[in-house]
């Protein structure tokens, strides 16, 4: 049977969705063959937070590792575990409720990819930002679940389907969630967060997955690629 790899990470466009409808995508044709040019050549600007994108532990803390000093091996997943939880809007997720879920968690996890279906809104906030569910009405994770997930299994990195992990109407509690995720801390190892992926196309654990972020110098985030072996 032919190997079958799929991405797990959304199309960048010029309507992709920005946390809080912050600053869009902007694609600048700078050279075109259709005017003349000897070649078609394209300026990209944007946050490096926007999109289907992976937060350094820098993002949070200023002692943390930024992207370029993460190894390349390190963006190879091979023990990959799948919740599939269905979301309500501006729900926190990963509290003290979710410890029978986690305890479910294979000890030799390194990435956990959490399904809630919430990327059933995604179009329409690229359509209509200003009243957007996806945009404004995201479900968010709590604090102790990168406490807990850091001091109980072996995660390295941690996805999911909606636009950031921290919930638009809790912004405080995400910023602390981050935190917990990423801060530095002498006793664990931070987990990657990876926000708005596209994760419609699986409903098993996938066999492996890979992580391919831009690097550049000093990098607090940054838009990536993610395929998976089905």
């Amino acid at each position: 049977m032919k190997e079958c790899w799929i991405y797990l990470s959304h199309k960048l466009e010029v309507s992709t969705p920005a946390y809080g409808n912050g600053e869009k995508l902007s694609i600048q044709r700078v050279k075109s063959i259709d005017v003349g040019d000897s070649s078609n050549n394209s300026v990209l600007i944007m946050s490096t937070h926007l999109g289907t994108h992976v937060d350094s532990p820098f993002h949070f803390d200023l002692r943390g590792r930024t992207l370029d000093k993460i190894s390349a091996n390190e963006w190879v997943y091979n023990n990959v575990y799948l919740i599939e939880y269905h979301a309500k809007p501006c729900e926190l997720i990963g509290g003290h409720d979710w410890l029978e879920i986690f305890n479910q968690i294979p000890v030799e996890t390194d990435l956990l990819l959490v399904k809630t279906d919430f990327e059933k809104y995604r179009n329409e906030a690229r359509e209509k930002p200003y009243d957007s569910q996806y945009i404004f009405k995201n479900p968010g994770w709590r604090p102790e679940a990168g406490s807990w997930l850091r001091k109980n299994r072996k995660i390295r990195a941690v996805g999911f389907d909606f636009i950031s992990l921290t919930s638009y109407e809790n912004r405080e509690l995400g910023r602390e969630a981050h935190r917990a995720f990423l801060g530095t801390n002498d006793d664990t190892e931070p987990i990657l967060i990876v926000e708005d992926m596209k994760l419609s196309e699986i409903n098993k654990n996938p066999k492996q997955v890979i992580i391919l972020p831009i690097i550049f110098e000093n990098a607090d985030g940054s838009p990536v690629t993610v395929i998976a072996r089905a």
